[in-house]
């Protein structure tokens, strides 16, 4: 039996364009949020309840056509995936238990992205 103070454990999916219903097979048997933008997706991590998450690193229109479209990094002012991983890096308590993957196609962005994850992950003490 839960108690009433339990909180609910859910996935995060941080993209501003695509569905995470269309993209997850498992989308209907797990418990998602989808954030559209870094802040949101900062907010749903600093609950303590995401157990997984799902990061891109594009967020904008800019930052998707005028670096991801080209293999790089372009900053538009905007928060991306990125400074979600960094803000994780400064606050490990919020990393999620069951992993973090990388769903971007930019492959400059997953490069920074995954480097701070992999950091993460490998200097945990089980």
């Amino acid at each position: 039996m839960s108690s009433e103070n339990e909180q609910v454990k859910f996935f995060l999916w941080l993209d501003d364009i695509r569905d995470p219903a269309t993209h997850i097979e498992s989308y209907l048997e797990e418990k998602w949020f989808w954030a559209k933008t870094a802040q949101a997706a900062i907010m749903a991590l600093r609950s303590g309840n995401v157990i997984f998450a799902s990061l891109d690193h594009d967020l904008t229109d800019e930052q998707m056509i005028r670096g991801g479209y080209l293999g790089q990094i372009y900053e538009d002012g905007q928060k991306s995936g990125y400074d979600v991983v960094l803000w994780l890096e400064q606050h490990p308590e919020f990393w999620p238990t069951n992993g973090v993957q990388v769903h971007t196609a930019n492959p400059a962005g997953r490069a920074r992205m995954q480097q701070v994850i992999d950091k993460h992950y490998q200097n945990m003490v089980y």
